[in-house]
Parts: structure tokens; sequence; C-alpha cells
């Protein structure tokens, strides 16, 4: 689990909800569950680890 586990989970989701979906609903949810992804904390981590050039030490949220 070195990845986000958040961003995982949500990716994990998209693909779940979306298989069988019509294109504008899996457009949607992909699009619901990025904006999720973007407002964690981990995000910012991940952000600030690569502009520093570090490993992200992610935290779950």
């Amino acid at each position: 689990m070195a990845n986000a586990p958040v961003a995982l989970r949500l990716a994990m989701e998209a693909v779940n909800r979306g298989e069988g979906a019509a294109l504008a609903e899996a457009c949607a949810v992909e699009a619901d569950l990025f904006a999720l992804s973007a407002a964690t904390a981990d995000r910012t981590e991940g952000t600030a680890a690569f502009l520093s050039k570090r490993k992200p030490v992610f935290q779950g949220a």
C-alpha cells in the first residue's frame, strides 16, 4: 500500500460503478469520485512530495 489508499479505493469504485453503465453516467461517476480524491490530504501530500522530489507519506485521509 505504498500508493495513496484513498485514491486507489476511489479508482476501483469508479471502475466497478462505471462498468456496464452508459458513457454519460460512467463519466459523471468518474468526475464525482475525482472531485472527492482531489479534496484529500493525501493529494496535497502527493503533490508536495513530487515537487520536493521525495517519497510521499500517505495517511489515508
